[in-house]
């Protein structure tokens, strides 16, 4: 754009050069090119300067959300080291308390995206929704909660825990798939490439799947009320475990 520009001015000046025009005719167009020059500047700075702004957003977008809660534990970090310098060990204790929560907020937001938050005949029930008692039990193990309804009062929960003995345990069925012939409602199956342990309870309508995925994670789904295991297969369609996997390991 900008060279077509100054081709245009160039044939301007040429043209008035080869014509012998008088004064008066020469300031008129002189005038004229200074107007042409002066707009079609104009959307060149505008261009310009909407390129700059989406450059700048496009850097600090993804950065923000980011930047934004690391501001809340640099201050709680700061606070902590002078109240423990001032040995006011109490203080200390409760902002050590207030950070824990903070990073279990923070790792609740990156898990639970591997997770659908909308999904056809089901509703998430909220972080905000859960009581202190159903977050309890993360002080023994559990990584990550959460859980689903529907209409029908059928619920569907998920939990994230580490588990290495129980999966000690596991491993032992998967080494020994004989074994679980005696259990009844209970299978090793395959989800998604994880090794997997089903039961089935149709008489209650309880089905439940622990999926290992490590030496010491394991994602354990349970639902409640369903008609059949597939509405819960269905539902695990829609995880991203590898997703999980890879962040946890």
């Amino acid at each position: 754009m900008v060279v077509k520009l100054l081709v245009k001015i160039f044939a301007i000046f040429v043209l008035f050069w080869y014509i012998n025009i008088n004064c008066m005719m020469y300031k008129f167009f002189y005038f004229i090119l200074l107007f042409l020059l002066f707009n079609s500047m104009i959307p060149i700075a505008n261009a310009a300067s909407k390129e700059l702004v989406s450059h700048d957003e496009s850097q600090n977008g993804g950065n923000s959300q980011e930047l934004s809660h690391m501001v809340y534990f640099v201050s709680d970090l700061n606070f902590l080291n002078d109240s423990i310098q001032k040995k006011d060990y109490v203080i200390s204790l409760d902002i050590i308390e207030k950070i824990r929560e903070r990073i279990q907020f923070q790792q609740h937001r990156v898990i639970s995206s591997f997770f659908p938050s909308i999904i056809t005949d089901w509703t998430l029930k909220r972080q905000e929704d859960v009581g202190d008692n159903e977050l309890a039990d993360t002080d023994y193990g559990v990584i990550f909660t959460q859980s689903y309804f529907n209409e029908q009062g059928h619920t569907i929960e998920i939990n994230v825990v580490n588990a290495e003995e129980l999966i000690r345990d596991y491993t032992d069925l998967f080494n020994n798939p004989s074994l679980v012939k005696g259990m009844g409602n209970t299978h090793i199956i395959d989800k998604k490439g994880y090794k997997t342990i089903e039961t089935i309870l149709d008489d209650v309508k309880h089905y439940e799947q622990n999926i290992v995925l490590s030496n010491t994670v394991i994602m354990t789904l349970i639902a409640i009320g369903i008609d059949d295991v597939s509405v819960l297969n269905h539902f695990l369609e829609s995880i991203d475990i590898k997703a999980l996997d890879s962040y946890l390991n």
